[in-house]
């Protein structure tokens, strides 16, 4: 069993496995740092920690939109990332047995795996490739 916490991206319901979750927070402005990509909303202080900002609408290329009053931050457990991110949307505890690769070539390195919620597709968020890529120059 696979627990999720449930997301939106300009109308799209997005997962995170639970386990990479530190804590959620509303989002604030961050401080903008020259010549990043245009991903890379800045930095923020929270209770005395820099966060990098990521903004996934931009990263998974679902809209351009820069960062609105409404949105919130996701917060990594093992690194010092605010993934931004339209809303929270739900929880789900997804058996294993239920989780199926996700067959579109072009978004599966970001997005492994789907499982069904309700009447809806969720893609399955993988951290590793997204804060993989977020260095050197990645994708």
């Amino acid at each position: 069993m696979s627990d999720f916490i449930l997301f939106k991206l300009a109308d799209k319901t997005y997962g995170i496995p639970f386990h990479e979750i530190d804590e959620i927070q509303n989002s604030k402005p961050g401080t903008s740092i020259p010549f990043s990509s245009n991903w890379h909303e800045g930095v923020v202080k929270i209770r005395e920690e820099i966060y990098t900002i990521l903004n996934l609408r931009k990263k998974l290329n679902v809209s351009h939109e820069d960062q609105q009053d409404t949105d919130k931050f996701i917060l990594l457990r093992r690194e010092k990332v605010a993934l931004l991110v339209d809303s929270l949307d739900d929880t789900a505890s997804v058996p294993d047995s239920a989780l199926a690769d996700n067959e579109e070539a072009a978004s599966r390195r970001f997005l492994p795996s789907v499982f069904e919620h309700g009447d809806r597709l969720v893609l399955v968020l993988n951290v590793d490739t997204v804060l993989a890529s977020t260095t050197g120059g990645g994708a």
